[in-house]
């Protein structure tokens, strides 16, 4: 009989043996193609995710232009983005753009970041985004890293002026308005563009307009605290003696308002400034070119005659040299005496003038130097500054003349004494002309001549001739007198008074002209008779 053989407990291999065939005997080769699928999905979405870039959210008033799904966002004409959903928020004031960005994005976007709409634009120095007819409208956008990172922003209205590549510093203009500056005028440099305006804003207090301007480099390397600012907008024309002589910035200027600044040898070298620092915008060249004083004096003045003509920045001039400005004027009336005066106050700037052997500036000492001046006849009068306008300016001169005054205060201000102005002078002088005239005592010379020619007859010549040689002894001198003194005043007035305002200016030439004739007329009627006595009985 054979032996049985010993059976042993299955070892561990023999069960993975035994596992594995199993396994080998139910796996299938159908099951390759699904999982490689798999695997391939599973890449392709791990790269879509790790690819993708940051979804943000942009509210804009309108979304005019833009569609989702079809409008892009682009950042120096490159695509960047794309629109993917616009709904209103929730008070229907405003809509919001989902737009999903390239992963390289992702770090720009900050506080710093600007996103706006670009349409079609005509501006008055091009036309911006004329591909957007063709293409339709996009959103801009202005990537800058910053200290936060964030998801969603508010869109500008208007495309911004600066772009991040633009180097440059900002300065601030102060000025008693806007004018006809916008947004994007332009900023100059002796012609040459250096800039643009970038916003506009009030004061603090509400009293002044600030204006902030940009200027690129390297312009704004030449701004000191002695620079000057001046508003180019529109046309300056200025009427000289060489004729009309028109500035003006560009076109531009003229069309959306422009700034030009300068540095004037005048004012020195001037020191750097640090960006945002304020300057004075003047309101044209010539203003930007004067120089400004520091110590001013102001005064009351009180004319006897009318002011009109008379406006507030009007010269004060000495000898024809300017030396202060008119500040104000306005009437004071007294209800109990029906009185009413006109202070007009004034200014003087002592800074432009040098008075010798004086030591020190103070109030003090100009005090002194205002009485003195004043004692010795220095009087304010007012003339013409311009015989077409009709304008009028403050003149200070000596009158040794002038009635003695002694200075007074009111309100703290000194008065300054004045006389009357050339068209009051001018009435004086026809007044006391005409009091002459009347003073003729043609009535006794008519009556002596009907007494003479009653009487005369062929034996009575020779008394005639007697009388009329009386006449010439003792009333000829004294009319030809009176005839020298109006040909003198006539002349004065012609000289003194030419630059009266024009309609006065003619009739009173007028009147000049007739009294010139009539003295003529009565000079040769007095030649005449003192060679012709016989004339009056027989006539020329």
């Amino acid at each position: 009989m054979p032996e049985n053989p010993v059976k042993h407990p299955p070892g561990e291999e023999y069960v993975r043996e035994a596992i594995w065939s199993a396994r080998r005997r139910h796996f299938s080769t159908v099951w390759i193609v699904p999982i490689v699928a798999l695997i391939i999905g599973a890449v392709l979405i791990y790269k879509s995710v790790s690819q993708r870039g940051p979804t943000i959210q942009i509210t804009f008033q309108s979304a005019e232009g833009i569609e989702a799904g079809k409008s892009v966002v682009k950042y120096k004409d490159i695509k960047v983005g794309k629109v993917t959903d616009i709904r209103f928020d929730e008070d229907l004031k405003s809509v919001i753009v989902t737009a999903e960005l390239n992963k390289e994005m992702k770090r720009y976007l900050s506080e710093k970041t600007r996103f706006w709409i670009v349409h079609a634009r005509l501006t008055a120095e091009s036309v911006e985004g004329l591909d957007t007819l063709l293409s339709g409208s996009y959103i801009g956008m202005d990537p800058q890293p910053g200290k936060e990172e964030l998801r969603r922003f508010k869109g500008l209205e208007n495309p911004p002026v600066i772009l991040d590549n633009l180097k440059g510093r900002i300065f601030v203009l102060e000025a008693d308005d806007k004018g006809s500056l916008q947004i994007g005028s332009p900023l100059y440099y002796k012609k040459l563009k250096a800039g643009k305006v970038i916003g506009t804003h009030l004061s603090a207090d509400g009293r002044r307009v600030l204006i902030d301007v940009f200027i690129q480099e390297p312009f704004s390397r030449l701004v000191t605290d002695a620079t000057r600012f001046w508003n180019a907008s529109g046309i300056d024309a200025v009427i000289g003696p060489e004729g009309v002589e028109i500035r003006t910035a560009s076109l531009t200027a003229i069309l959306s308002g422009g700034i030009s600044f300068d540095n004037f040898e005048v004012f020195g070298q001037g020191k750097s400034v640090e960006e945002k620092h304020h300057f004075i915008l003047f309101k044209n060249l010539k203003e930007a070119q004067k120089i400004h004083y520091n110590r001013e004096l102001y005064f009351w003045v009180y004319f006897q005659d009318s002011i009109r003509g008379l406006k507030e920045g009007a010269p004060v001039e000495f000898r024809g040299v300017k030396v202060g400005e008119v500040v104000n004027f306005f009437l004071v009336g007294d209800a109990q005496t029906a009185e009413f005066r006109i202070p007009v106050l004034i200014k003087i700037e002592p800074e432009r003038f040098t008075i010798q052997g004086v030591k020190q500036k103070n109030s003090h000492i100009d005090e002194q130097i205002f009485k003195a001046l004043i004692a010795k006849g220095l009087r304010a009068q007012l003339q013409s500054s311009n015989l077409l306008t009709g304008s009028l300016l403050v003149n200070l001169d000596f009158f040794p003349d002038a009635e003695k005054v002694e200075p007074k205060k009111e309100n703290g201000l000194y008065v300054f004494p004045s006389v009357p102005g050339t068209i009051e002078s001018l009435k004086a002088n026809l007044q006391s002309v005409l009091q002459k005239v009347a003073s003729i005592p043609f009535k006794e010379i008519g009556q002596k001549v009907d007494t003479l020619l009653g009487n005369l007859n062929s034996d009575t010549l020779p008394q005639l001739t007697q009388s009329v040689k009386q006449f010439n002894t003792e009333l000829l001198p004294s009319f030809t007198r009176l005839i020298d003194n109006s040909n003198a005043t006539v002349e004065e007035m012609r000289k003194n008074y030419l630059d009266a305002n024009a309609e006065i200016h003619r009739n009173m030439l007028k009147l000049l002209d007739e009294i010139s004739r009539t003295s003529r007329s009565i000079r040769q009627l007095t030649d005449y008779l003192n060679r012709h006595p016989e004339s009056l009985l027989r006539g020329r």
